[in-house]
């Protein structure tokens, strides 16, 4: 026993250094000695968090760190940093920030939160006041706006953000750091669970961000950032409410959010409620609208959500450890996802009952909860400044409701876990090791299960160094990767109509109507390693001005969408054929297993900003070379519905003159390369007023062939006025025809979108009150989005105008 008493307190003398309780202070001042009030100080490995006083001053007593390493931030300057080393006394430590014309915010997705202007990576962040006045009922058409990011739009009700032509697996949406879990990633038609009703900031990463986040990361990130696990110290309470009505489709929103606590305890309640009808467009839904097709309404796009959170911490010097849980309630409708049987009524229904199952159509009813875990621990052994850690249990489950019952339902039970360490500087470099854990068990039942049941797990190891050398800060970064997908065993039956091809035609009008062919499948495990590395570097090489570039080998694991599909996906109007299924020119699945490989991605960014002086910039260059690229490609082919197989001949005949069925998409790999910019400007011509103008392009080629739904070229501008409490744009976006099409893919036309908005900003009794007002699509255009799987059934909403007051207090 004694042994071990000694052993202990010997291990306990090297991990731990003397502690002095020393004061720290200090001025904040900007490059012409003006004091800066209101700018945050923070000692790095602490929750110790100070402001600057109205003369710039600020204080720290009683800091107990051995290591202290200052951090200054203000949203109108440069970040500014002093790593003081181990100290024993005193300290008086003052900044000089640099001005910035834009807003520099954290970017708490990047795994060393570097701020904006300092990031290697290109990244937009939208703030919450930005938030505020662009939100919409969708994560996607909340940020179609931001360079380089379009949106899969499958309606106003389901969108989710299209970064740089990447979608889907290829797109991680997360919540704080973590996967949201929801079936976004697997059908367009399923909306993104994550909210933006209380978010403080929302982060869009473009290009690879594996590296932190893992495979399904190779296009880009979107992370929301809320505060439903409080992080910091409050004494009372504080928060905002807000209600607003929207015309375009009978809107009305009001929601809630509020923060409390009393010394080490801090708590946060917040939630929403959205209810809407069916939206107004101007014109008919479809491109060829049938003769019963009602005009100016985009049926099936009416949604009801509501959502409450729920959240509770223990925060002291050392550290914090909280925990939250969310509860999503959301049901909608998704335009064009109908099927045959609601197109078709029996004689005996009446024309009354028949309407009322037409407008039913189909909903999608969300029953989602989600726990979530954070903490941190600041300076645990000496080398590491902070330990992090964050988990999250999500219970998903919709349900498609059709004609009132349920029909496919989607379920997917996920874990994710982070657990990060961040280290003291060696040899100049400081940074970020980690590992993460993720488990998914998806299962799908009903006639849209195109894939089989399946579990995803994925085990990684992971490392982020950053060194700054001068006005250059260099960083480089791993990830090791293990991926496993399992799925059950199933029957792929498919049956053919070859439409195409008019000899074939007339052998099916002469009693082969259609070839059927059913193969049984046991799908072996399926195992990646997938080993990604980033280099990159940010060099101020004039004050105010910058360049970075990154050079990056990402490589993507499949998911289980791309691996196993094999169905109808009634909602993209396609029947899918997965990977790991070969088939041949005429449709046939063979019994053999074709081999998968993953996919490997060399991309290089370079990124020029200018973010002094009364005009600055933006722009970012990328090239985007894939080895094995997943994509899917139509085949010419169509499959038959169960209900179509079962008609006679001479209904088949009738209905196939002007119907071709399903066509069907097969998931393939073959090299592409992907190029484009975006590029955001901005002049104050007053003090009062500000132009901006943005563009953003992309070209993206697979062989012989373009990709399918890659985003327009597009430009916008925006003039801003604010003044006190008064604030007021107006500005435009102007989409390009889209003519580089794949194979069996028609072109869109262009189209020039007018928004607007004013608010006005007072106090009154403790109370700052905001009234606001916008104006969308004010010219009342047709606009049909080419990125969407329902651009020919579903365009853009109409003329809307949202009023509402928000609250703050």
């Amino acid at each position: 026993m004694k042994m071990r008493s000694l052993l202990s307190l010997s291990i306990a003398g090297l991990l731990s250094a003397p502690v002095y309780a020393t004061t720290v202070t200090g001025k904040v001042t900007d490059t012409a000695g003006q004091p800066v009030a209101g700018a945050e100080v923070k000692i790095e490995g602490s929750r110790r968090v100070a402001y600057t006083d109205v003369n710039g001053v600020y204080r720290f007593d009683d800091v107990k760190q051995p290591h202290i390493h200052l951090h200054v931030y203000s949203s109108n300057y440069i970040h500014g940093d002093n790593d003081l080393g181990d100290v024993n006394a005193d300290q008086n430590v003052d900044f000089v920030l640099q001005p910035a014309s834009v807003e520099n915010i954290v970017v708490t997705a990047n795994a060393l939160q570097s701020s904006v202007l300092e990031s290697v990576t290109p990244v937009t962040v939208i703030s919450a006041d930005k938030l505020r006045k662009i939100e919409a009922p969708t994560l996607g058409e909340t940020l179609k706006n931001a360079p380089g990011v379009h949106s899969t739009y499958f309606g106003p009700v389901s969108s989710s953000p299209v970064i740089r032509g990447n979608d889907g697996p290829r797109v991680k949406i997360v919540q704080n750091g973590l996967d949201v879990s929801d079936v976004s990633r697997v059908g367009p038609d399923h909306n993104v669970a994550s909210t933006l009703s209380s978010a403080t900031q929302v982060e869009v990463l473009r290009g690879p961000a594996t590296l932190q986040y893992g495979s399904g990361a190779i296009g880009g990130v979107v992370n929301v950032v809320d505060k439903r696990i409080p992080q910091y110290q409050i004494d009372g309470v504080e928060g905002e409410a807000e209600t607003s009505y929207s015309t375009v489709n009978n809107g009305s929103y009001t929601r809630a959010d509020v923060t409390g606590g009393s010394g080490n305890i801090v708590w946060h309640v917040d939630g929403f409620y959205r209810d809407t009808d069916n939206a107004d467009i101007p014109g008919y839904a479809s491109v060829e609208p049938d003769d019963d097709e009602p005009y100016g309404e985009l049926e099936s796009s009416a949604m009801e959500t509501r959502n409450v959170v729920a959240g509770l911490s223990y925060v002291a010097e050392e550290g914090y450890f909280g925990f939250a849980v969310e509860q999503l309630d959301n049901e909608y409708g998704v335009p064009g996802h109908s099927h045959e049987h609601e197109e078709e009524h029996d004689e005996d229904e009446t024309e009354e009952e028949h309407e009322e199952h037409a407008e039913e159509g189909v909903l999608l009813d969300v029953d989602m909860t989600r726990y979530q875990a954070a903490g941190e621990w600041h300076s645990p052994i000496k080398g590491l400044t902070n330990v992090k850690f964050a988990a999250a249990y999500t219970d998903y489950e919709h349900a498609e409701i059709e004609d009132g019952e349920p029909g496919t339902v989607f379920t997917n039970e996920s874990s994710d876990i982070r657990l990060s360490a961040y280290h003291e500087e060696v040899n100049g470099w400081h940074g970020v090791f980690g590992l993460q854990f993720n488990h998914s068990d998806y299962n799908a039942v009903g006639e849209e299960a195109f894939t089989p049941a399946n579990t995803t797990s994925s085990y990684a190891l992971y490392i982020v160094e950053q060194k700054n050398v001068g006005d250059v800060t260099f960083e480089l970064g791993g990830r090791l990767e293990r991926t496993t997908l399992d799925a059950d065993a199933s029957e792929v039956e498919l049956e053919v109509l070859h439409e195409e091809d008019e000899e074939h035609e007339e052998e099916e009008h002469e009693g082969e109507e259609h070839e059927e062919h059913a193969v049984a499948f046991n799908f072996p495990d399926y195992d990646f390693t997938s080993l990604s590395l980033s280099a990159g570097a940010n060099w101020e090489y004039q004050e105010g001005h910058s360049v970075a570039v990154t050079l990056s080998r990402s490589e993507r694991a499949p998911s289980q969408q791309e691996l196993f599909s094999a169905g109808q996906h009634l909602a993209t109007q396609s029947y899918e054929v997965g990977l790991v299924f070969d088939m041949d020119e005429e449709g046939h699945i063979e019994e053999n297993l074709r081999s998968v490989n993953e996919e490997v991605s060399t991309n290089l960014d370079i990124t020029f900003r200018k973010f002094t002086g009364s005009w600055g910039y933006s722009a970012s260059f990328f090239y985007n070379q894939a080895d094995d690229y997943i994509f899917q490609s139509s085949t010419g082919l169509f499959a038959l519905s169960e209900d179509e197989h079962e008609e006679d001949h001479d209904e088949l005949e009738e209905e196939h003159s002007d119907e071709e069925g399903t066509p069907i998409y097969y998931f393939q790999q073959a090299d592409a390369d992907i190029w484009g910019f975006e590029a955001e400007t901005y002049v104050d011509l007053t003090d009062t007023l500000r132009l901006t103008v943005f563009g953003d392009y992309i070209r993206a080629e697979i062989e012989d062939d373009n990709l399918p739904r890659t985003p327009p070229m597009r430009f916008g501008s925006e003039l801003s006025y604010v003044n006190d409490g008064l604030s007021a744009d107006v500005g435009f976006t102007w989409y390009d025809d889209q003519d580089d099409v794949a194979s069996f893919e028609t072109s869109t036309d262009g189209y020039t979108l007018v928004n607007a908005s004013v608010q006005y900003e007072f106090g009154s009794q403790g109370i700052d009150w905001v009234l606001f007002a916008r104006g969308e699509n004010l010219t009342d255009e047709e606009a049909r989005v080419h990125t969407s799987f329902l651009k020919d059934q579903a365009p853009l909403p109409g003329r809307n105008f949202t009023m509402g007051v928000r609250a703050l207090f």
